[in-house]
């Protein structure tokens, strides 16, 4: 069977949790383990695929905070998202819901 493409499956991910919010590093490990992909080219295309979906106000952030971690980046800001109504409603237009 094929794979959704990144942008939708990304999507699905963060309706999954509904109000909660997913992590953007959260969303980075899904995708790496899913589609068998590792690195930091493809957590930084994760997080431009997010930014994409922020700025067109598919989904919005909830939370922010320094990564101590280095999920990203020692430093780097992390954000938790939450698809938004307009997000929502795309999604039932696309059929990805």
């Amino acid at each position: 069977m094929k794979q959704l493409h990144m942008k939708g499956r990304i999507l699905q991910l963060i309706n999954d949790q509904l109000d909660a919010g997913l992590w953007d590093w959260q969303v980075s490990n899904i995708l790496e383990r899913e589609y068998a992909i590792s690195g930091s080219y493809w957590r930084g295309t994760t997080r431009v695929t997010l930014t994409d979906l922020y700025s067109s106000g598919i989904i919005e952030s909830v939370e922010e905070q320094l990564d101590e971690q280095g999920y990203f980046g020692l430093g780097k800001v992390l954000f938790k998202f939450r698809l938004s109504d307009f997000g929502r409603q795309r999604m039932r237009d696309t059929a990805l819901i």
